[in-house]
C-alpha cells in the first residue's frame, strides 16, 4: 500500500537575506562562548576544602630528607609559601625546635640539624604564616654518624685501640697507609668498642667507621677524625732493686724500696709474690714504702711501660724484715679465735690480724734458739750498702767527697804527724823477740828475722778477717761460714796483689831490693775500725784489711823507696776501685756462688779503700811517711785522690745516713787535742825545764 501525497500544497524557497546572517553569527558566537566555558571549567581542579582547626597539607610546602645519614650532622630542604617561615619539630615533644628559619619572601628553605643515630627516625616541619601553622610535612630517616677514637694524638699503645659508637654497631678500624693491620670488633651495650692492631711499633694514624644491617641496608658510616697513635710492642727491662740490698734486715715495720727502671714507666713490687707497692719512675729511680711480713721474703719488681708492656720480674732480693733475732722484742700474746657458735654482730669488720697463728715457713729469719736455719746459698747484709757508681753520681757524692778529703787533710792526717813528731822518742816502742836475736840494718827498725810463712801472712791475715766478719755482725747460720771463706780470699787478693806483686815490680823498676814483712800496726787499726763500724753500725762498714808493707835497707835514698810506697797505695787504690765497679755491676745476687763473688768483691772494696786511706798516714813506718819525706805535694796529691774516692763510696747510696757531722766533730776534736799536745811540748815543756826548781 502505499502513502497517498498530500494535499498540502507545498512551500516556494524564500530568501533569507542579511539580516538573517547576522543571526547565525551572533548564536554561533554565543555557542563558541559556552563551549570555551566548559572547557576551562573542567581543566581546574576542585578546591579541596579546608579543615576546621586550620591545618591542611599546601601544595607548595615539602620536607625532604636523605633516607640514610652516614653522619650526624643532616641537611634538610624543602619548598614553602612566600613570606612564611618554617620550624623542625624536635625528636622528643616539647624540647625547642630543632631549626627554625623566619618568615621571608623566598620559595625554598634549607636547615642542618645534628641527630642521633637511629633507625626509622621521624622528622616533621611546620610552615607558619603569621604565627598560624599553614602547612605540615613527616619524613623518617636512618642515620649512623662516624665512631670515636679515645686517646690524645701521639699517645702510646702496645697496639690496642678504642673508643664509643653506636650499640651492636661493627666498628673497623684502618691504618693509614697500610694495607693491612688493621682490626675491628662490636660495640657493646653502652658503645664501647676495642680492638688490638697488627701493625708492628712505630707511629701510626688510625681511622675508624661502623656499620648496622639494620641502618641505611648495612651502609659504612663516614670516618672518623684521624688520631696519629705510637705502637710499642717492645717489652722494658726488668727492673733493678737497689734498696733494700740482698742478705740486708729492714728492722722497721715499713720499708722504703727504691731501685732503677724505664723513664715514665711503672713499677710493682711484690713481696714473696704478693704486690705490696706501686710507684712512678721519674727519670730513671723509683721508690715506694710499704709494710712487709716479718721474716726472710724474696723481693721482686715488675715494670710497666706506657704502652701497657709488662717486663720480666727482676732477679730476686732476699730481705729479712723485722728485727735481729738476738733483739729484745716484747712478747706477744696469741690471738684468740672467738667461739664458733658466736656470729659477729652486723656490720662489724672482720679482724686485720689473722685469727690463728700460722707455722714459721723455712724462709723466715732463725729465731735466737734454732742453728743453722739458713742454707749456703742465702745472702748476708756484709756489703749490701755499698753503693753502685750511679747511686754516688745521683746522690752527689763526688760533690761532697773533695771537701771530706780536704777535711780528712787538715784535721787528721797534719795533726797526726804533729803528734807523731812531737812524740818521738818519748814512747818507747817494745820490742818483740820471738827467735832471741835482733836482725840490724833496716830503716823501718825491724829488727825480727824472717819467721815462717804462715806465722807471717796467715795468722796476721785470719785475725783481719776476723775483724772484718765481726764489723757487720754474725748469727749461728751456715752462710756465715761462706762469708768469712769470702773475706779470708777477699783480704789474700788484697794482700798478694795489691801489696806483695805491686812492691816486686816496682821495686825492680827501681833497682832496689826490700822485705815484705808484717806491719803490727795495720793489724791493731783493722781491729780498731771494725770495732768503731760495729758499735756506730755506719754502712758501709769502714774496714781495713792491709797487713803487711815492705822494708828496706839502711842508707836506701828517699826518691826509690818512696816511689815503691807510691805505688804500692796506688795498687791498693785501684784493686779496691776495680772490685767496687764490678760489684755494682753484679747486682742483686742468689745462690753460693753468686754470694760469694759479692762478699769477696765487697771486702776487696771496702778493705781496699780503708787500708789505703791508713797507708797514707804519713806516721811510723807507714808509706805515707817515706813518700811525705821525699816530696810533700806528690803526698798531698796522692791523700787528695785516695781519700775523695774512699769518701763518695763510704757515703753509700740513697738510704745510706754516713754521719758527716758526727765524724767531722770527732776529727775537730783529734786536731784540737793534737795540736794542744804539739804545743804544749813544743813551747810550754822547755821553758818548764829551764826554770830553776825552787
Amino acid at each position: 500500500m502505499q502513502p497517498s501525497p498530500t494535499n498540502v500544497p507545498r512551500r516556494s524557497f524564500r530568501k533569507r537575506g542579511a539580516s538573517a546572517n547576522r543571526r547565525f553569527l551572533r548564536l554561533a558566537a554565543i555557542l563558541a562562548f559556552a563551549g570555551v566555558a566548559g572547557i576551562l571549567t573542567a581543566a581546574s581542579p576542585t578546591p579541596t576544602p579546608t579543615p576546621s582547626n586550620g591545618v591542611g597539607q599546601r601544595p607548595n610546602f615539602s620536607l625532604t630528607a636523605p633516607n640514610f645519614s652516614p653522619t650526624n650532622a643532616v641537611a634538610l630542604t624543602g619548598t614553602k609559601d612566600a613570606n612564611s617561615g618554617v620550624s623542625v619539630l624536635p625528636l622528643t615533644p616539647g624540647d625547642q625546635p630543632v631549626c627554625t628559619i623566619p618568615e621571608d619572601a623566598k620559595t625554598t628553605w634549607g636547615c642542618t640539624i645534628a641527630l642521633p643515630n637511629g633507625k626509622a627516625l621521624s622528622l616533621t616541619a611546620q610552615q607558619r604564616t603569621s604565627g598560624a601553622i599553614t602547612g605540615e610535612d613527616t619524613e623518617t630517616l636512618d642515620v649512623l654518624g662516624a665512631p670515636s677514637i679515645d686517646g690524645a694524638p701521639g699517645y702510646v699503645t702496645s697496639g690496642l685501640v678504642s673508643g664509643v659508637g653506636y650499640a651492636g654497631a661493627t666498628v673497623v678500624a684502618g691504618v693509614t697507609g697500610a694495607p693491612v693491620g688493621g682490626c675491628s670488633a662490636v660495640a657493646s651495650t653502652t658503645g664501647y668498642w676495642s680492638c688490638a692492631l697488627t701493625v708492628g711499633s712505630g707511629s701510626w694514624v688510625v681511622v675508624a667507621r661502623q656499620s648496622q644491617a639494620g641502618l641505611g641496608g648495612g651502609a659504612s658510616s663516614s670516618p672518623s677524625g684521624s688520631l696519629t697513635v705510637t705502637v710499642d710492642r717492645d717489652a722494658p727491662a726488668s727492673p733493678i732493686i737497689t734498696s733494700p740490698r740482698a742478705g740486708s734486715r729492714a728492722p722497721d715495720s715499713t720499708v722504703t724500696f727504691r731501685g732503677t727502671g724505664e723513664e715514665a714507666g711503672a713499677v710493682d713490687v711484690y713481696v714473696h709474690n704478693v704486690p705490696v707497692c706501686s710507684a712512678r719512675v721519674s727519670g730513671t729511680a723509683w721508690a715506694c714504702t710499704a709494710a712487709a711480713p716479718p721474716g726472710e721474703h724474696p723481693v721482686v719488681a715488675i715494670q710497666r711501660d706506657q704502652a701497657g708492656n709488662f717486663s720480666a720480674p727482676s732477679a730476686p732480693v732476699f730481705v729479712f724484715f723485722g728485727p735481729k733475732p738476738d733483739a729484745v722484742v716484747p712478747p706477744v700474746a696469741p690471738p684468740v679465735a672467738p667461739p664458733a657458735t658466736t656470729d659477729p654482730p652486723a656490720g662489724t669488720p672482720p679482724p686485720s690480724a689473722a685469727p690463728t697463728v700460722p707455722a714459721p715457713e723455712p724462709s723466715q729469719p732463725p729465731t735466737p734458739t734454732a742453728s743453722g736455719s739458713s742454707n749456703w746459698g742465702t745472702p748476708t747484709s756484709f756489703g749490701s750498702a755499698l753503693p753502685t757508681l750511679a747511686e754516688t753520681i745521683g746522690r752527689g757524692n763526688w760533690l761532697l767527697a773533695p771537701l771530706l778529703a780536704l777535711a780528712f787533710i787538715l784535721l787528721v792526717a797534719l795533726p797526726l804527724r804533729m803528734l807523731a813528731t812531737a812524740l818521738r822518742g818519748r814512747i818507747r816502742r817494745p820490742s818483740i823477740r820471738l827467735t832471741g836475736r835482733n836482725r840490724p840494718g833496716l830503716v823501718d827498725r825491724d829488727d825480727t828475722p824472717p819467721l815462717n810463712p804462715i806465722l807471717v801472712g796467715v795468722i796476721p791475715l785470719a785475725v783481719a778477717a776476723a775483724f772484718v766478719v765481726f764489723s757487720g755482725g754474725v748469727n749461728d747460720e751456715v752462710r756465715y761460714l761462706r762469708l768469712t771463706v769470702a773475706v779470708c780470699l777477699g783480704l789474700g787478693l788484697l794482700n798478694v796483689i795489691g801489696v806483695a806483686v805491686t812492691t816486686r815490680l816496682a821495686s825492680r823498676w827501681q833497682g832496689v831490693a826490700g822485705r815484705l814483712r808484717t806491719r803490727p800496726m795495720l793489724v791493731l787499726v783493722a781491729a780498731l775500725a771494725a770495732v768503731l763500724s760495729r758499735a756506730t753500725g755506719i754502712e758501709p762498714a769502714v774496714v781495713t784489711g792491709v797487713v803487711i808493707g815492705i822494708g828496706f835497707a839502711r842508707g836506701l835514698p828517699a826518691r826509690p823507696r818512696a816511689i815503691v810506697n807510691l805505688v804500692e797505695v796506688g795498687g791498693v787504690t785501684v784493686l779496691a776501685i776495680a772490685a767496687w765497679l764490678a760489684n755494682g755491676a753484679l747486682g742483686a745476687v742468689q745462690g753460693f756462688w753468686p754470694s760469694l763473688l759479692h762478699e769477696t768483691l765487697a771486702t776487696i772494696a771496702l778493705a781496699g779503700l780503708g787500708s789505703a786511706m791508713t797507708l797514707v798516714l804519713p806516721v811510723a813506718t807507714l808509706p805515707g811517711r817515706v813518700i811525705l819525706e821525699w816530696s810533700p805535694p806528690v803526698w798531698l796529691a796522692s791523700v787528695a785522690v785516695v781519700t775523695t774516692v774512699a769518701a763518695a763510696v763510704f757515703l753509700g747510696g740513697r738510704t745510706a745516713e754516713f754521719p758527716v757531722l758526727g765524724s767531722i766533730v770527732v776529727a775537730v776534736a783529734f786536731a784540737a787535742l793534737s795540736l794542744a799536745v804539739w804545743g804544749w811540748l813544743r813551747f810550754v815543756e822547755p821553758v818548764a825545764l829551764r826554770q830553776p826548781s825552787a
